[in-house]
């Protein structure tokens, strides 16, 4: 059932048509209507819902309308100013001066208004396309991919390309291989995009920067920083138009931080959190913002940048990165031994990894609540939460969780003076190590505490050091042991 006819409607629908140029005919014929005409004279019943219908083949959405019926009130409340006294010319002349700017101001206003609208309602159109169009080429092989943008101008669009480049970002942390098929894929469209000529260039600087990315999730960081190259000057030359200025800067910031130049990294976090205006990358800035400072042994950074992404992470729509980053902060948070803290948001973390279902999932729950049992002086609490988890990850062949765990386990042991089971717990871990793929630097770090606690020498500041180091080493596998080491006697 339609609304009844509300007033100023006739009025606002030619406005809008003369605002971008368009006349009755046209328009009349994009509608598929002949009753423009009479729809502006008031001689024909039009309704909010059919003006919708009409200005949405203007490229406009509803909003429109109302932008539209704002301007008209404006310019009446105008109209309707108080004038002086008969006689008072200065002053009545002073309103119609101000008024007519006034006027001025809220005919460019609504211009803009219109224009940002328009341009809005055209890019959902182009999105919503896209993901049609990706709905027939995710079903295809790579080859098969290539192909059809080749041959068919239909897949050569922008919003096509934006979608793609997203589809290899989500690839990256479990398949990626795939994430860099599909920068490749974006590039390809970029490179055939037939539209403004600096949109394009941006499209392919763009697109090139999801290649880097794509290189380098798989560990080819040369040819990763020669596709960077190739996507800065290109993006610079161009005009994003409706794309997301935030996406290079942070690429770039996840790039840098694989090559260890993470001050430029951090520089460059921040820069893509300045940029992203809408909020749309926010999430996944600040959780690289956090993975630096992890790197860089700066818990307290971290713990910021996790609690800060938190509120954008719904539980109920995304329970695998909620329950992620509310575990990482719960770990942030021990290593500051703010441990009432973690303990208040242990609860949440629990019924998470209980929704998600996963052992692992649960048995790193266990492991947490044994750091901070550990840390509120519940020791037998956290010896039996230890073993548990210990004895999970060794089933599973976990080493590096495995080894975090036991150095856990030996804290308390050697708290409490239990050299003797200090010494049993070393051996079962040197055992195992020999048998496991440990990265170099790591083995050079458990054998320290391994032959330590042989000779009954370990002591608690020393274990400590190691496991804070193998927490690190675990987001930056080139982190030299010996230089931590040093770093921490400093």
């Amino acid at each position: 059932m339609e609304t009844p006819t509300l007033p100023d409607l006739a009025g606002a629908l030619r406005s809008l048509r003369e605002a971008l140029g368009w006349n009755q005919v046209d328009l009349g014929k994009a509608a598929g209507t002949g009753q423009i005409n009479e729809y502006e004279r008031g001689r024909k019943k039009l309704t909010r819902r059919r003006l919708e219908e009409i200005i949405a083949f203007m490229g406009l959405p509803p909003e429109a309308v109302d932008v539209a019926l704002d301007f008209k009130v404006g310019i009446r409340a105008m109209a309707r100013a108080p004038r002086g006294p008969a006689g008072t010319l200065p002053t009545q002349r002073h309103i119609e001066i101000v008024s007519a700017r006034f006027a001025r101001m809220m005919q460019g206003f609504a211009r803009s208004a219109l224009t940002l609208l328009t341009a809005e309602g055209q890019a959902l159109q182009a999105r919503q396309l896209a993901e049609r169009l990706w709905s027939q080429l995710r079903k295809r092989t790579p080859a098969e991919r290539r192909k059809l943008v080749e041959r068919g101008a239909r897949f050569r669009t922008w919003a096509l390309c934006e979608l793609v480049a997203r589809e290899s970002i989500r690839a990256a942390p479990n398949d990626p291989r795939q994430a860099l098929e599909l920068a490749e894929l974006a590039l390809l469209i970029a490179e055939r995009f037939a539209g403004d000529a600096l949109l394009r260039l941006a499209l392919q600087g763009y697109a090139w920067a999801h290649v880097s990315n794509g290189r380098r999730v798989c560990n080819d960081l040369p040819a990763a920083e020669a596709a960077f190259a190739r996507a800065t000057p290109l993006w610079e030359a161009g005009d994003p138009g409706l794309l997301n200025r935030a996406w290079l800067p942070w690429i770039e910031a996840s790039l840098r931080r694989e090559q260890r130049s993470f001050p430029e990294a951090l520089r460059k976090i921040d820069e893509a959190l300045t940029l992203d205006e809408e909020g749309e990358l926010k999430q996944m800035i600040l959780l690289s913002k956090s993975a630096i400072f992890q790197i860089l042994g700066d818990p307290e950074g971290s713990a910021a940048a996790l609690a800060e992404a938190a509120p954008l992470i719904d539980p109920v729509r995304e329970p695998r990165n909620a329950f992620g980053l509310r575990f990482n902060l719960l770990v942030d948070l021990c290593f500051l031994d703010r441990f009432a803290e973690a303990e208040a948001r242990l609860k949440e973390v629990r019924e998470l990894a209980e929704r998600l279902g996963g052992e692992l999932d649960l048995t790193r729950v266990v492991w947490v609540g044994a750091k901070i049992s550990a840390g509120l002086g519940r020791s037998s609490a956290a010896e039996a939460a230890f073993h548990q988890a210990r004895d999970v990850f060794h089933r599973r062949e976990l080493t590096w969780d495995y080894a975090v765990v036991s150095l856990e386990l030996a804290l308390i042991l050697l708290e409490q003076g239990r050299t003797g089971e200090t010494r049993t717990l070393a051996e079962e871990m040197l055992q195992i190590f020999q048998v496991q793929k440990v990265k170099r630097e790591a083995l050079a770090a458990l054998k320290v505490f391994c032959d330590a606690a042989k000779k009954e020498i370990a002591t608690v500041e020393q274990t400590r050091r190691i496991v804070q180091y193998l927490y690190r080493a675990q987001h930056d596998p080139e982190l030299r042991f010996e230089d931590e080491t040093r770093a921490e006697v400093r």
